[in-house]
């Protein structure tokens, strides 16, 4: 999940970084980091994420899957 999709599902919870720190059990630098590209987001804070938000972590693994394909047909049709 990249930061931009971080930020998209915090919103549509609508919930300040601060508050969806707090929810999830994380600092909020966290969340800011990994919503502005600086960090990326580790596995705990994903297990997180999935147990206190209620996702399943097929979402987590179809969005990585889908990005990298994504990239590949990309340079495919670029190349």
């Amino acid at each position: 999940m990249t930061g931009e999709q971080l930020r998209d599902l915090r919103l549509a919870l609508s919930m300040s970084q601060r508050k969806f720190a707090e929810l999830v059990g994380v600092g909020y630098s966290t969340i800011a980091r990994i919503e502005s590209g600086s960090q990326t987001m580790s596995l705990l804070t994903r297990a997180k994420i999935v147990q206190k938000i209620q996702l399943d972590d097929g979402l987590f693994i179809f969005v990585d899957k889908s990005q990298k394909l994504n990239r590949l047909i990309h340079n495919l049709t670029i190349s």
